[in-house]
């Protein structure tokens, strides 16, 4: 079997779209260069919107050395690979908010947070996550390489299957979780692929 890499999940989005494959990202074809270019982006959009669990990453975070003005008592920078916070621990006692790139919050340094990663390694991907991808992604450039946008509902509509399916597998890893779903998750609420909290948990970045 073939190791999973960028090039693989591009020729998926390729085959998906009925286009031939290429070699490389690298190579100085119309599909290699518009995939390359949208390729980060939509890894990132697929990755924030849901709690992956290859991409999940717990941390203790310290403050910053300069407290916000005025409204709480500390400010903690995100981890530069943050796509997404998922928890704060004790965040029933320290409500908090996310402004830019920090948190905000009255809970004493250091904080515990999880939160979803920038994952760019393919290896380290899941397998469904890798399927929804190069749907994602085919969605995406489909206008821009084929020239008719014929194909995109069908690739969302592939997209969706992909996540709702990842949903048991990656469920049955942890405890039930409750948090927000993000981007366009949310217009799929109904089906039960993701819970909102009322508040707090799962704040989207």
């Amino acid at each position: 079997m073939a190791t999973p890499s960028e090039t693989s999940i591009a020729n998926a989005a390729l085959t998906l779209l009925g286009e031939r494959r290429i070699n490389s990202l690298e190579e100085s074809s119309k599909s290699a260069k518009i995939l390359k270019e949208r390729f980060d982006e939509v890894r990132d959009e697929v990755l924030r919107s849901y709690p992956w669990n290859f991409a999940t990453v717990r941390v203790q975070v310290a403050a910053d050395a300069v407290a916000p003005a005025w409204g709480f008592a500390y400010a903690y920078t995100l981890p530069s690979d943050c796509l997404r916070l998922l928890e704060i621990e004790n965040l029933s006692k320290y409500p908090y908010r996310i402004e830019g790139r920090k948190i905000i919050t009255d809970h004493a340094s250091p904080l515990n947070v999880e939160y979803t990663s920038r994952v760019t390694d393919p290896q380290q991907m899941d397998v469904m996550f890798r399927q929804a991808f190069a749907a994602a992604l085919g969605a995406d450039v489909a206008e821009a390489i084929t020239g008719t946008t014929s194909k995109v509902e069908e690739l969302h509509a592939i997209r969706d299957a992909k996540m709702k399916a990842s949903k048991t597998p990656d469920g049955q890893e942890h405890a039930p979780r409750q948090i927000e779903s993000s981007g366009w998750l949310d217009a799929r609420e109904e089906s039960g692929f993701v819970r909102r909290t009322p508040t707090g948990s799962g704040t989207p970045l």
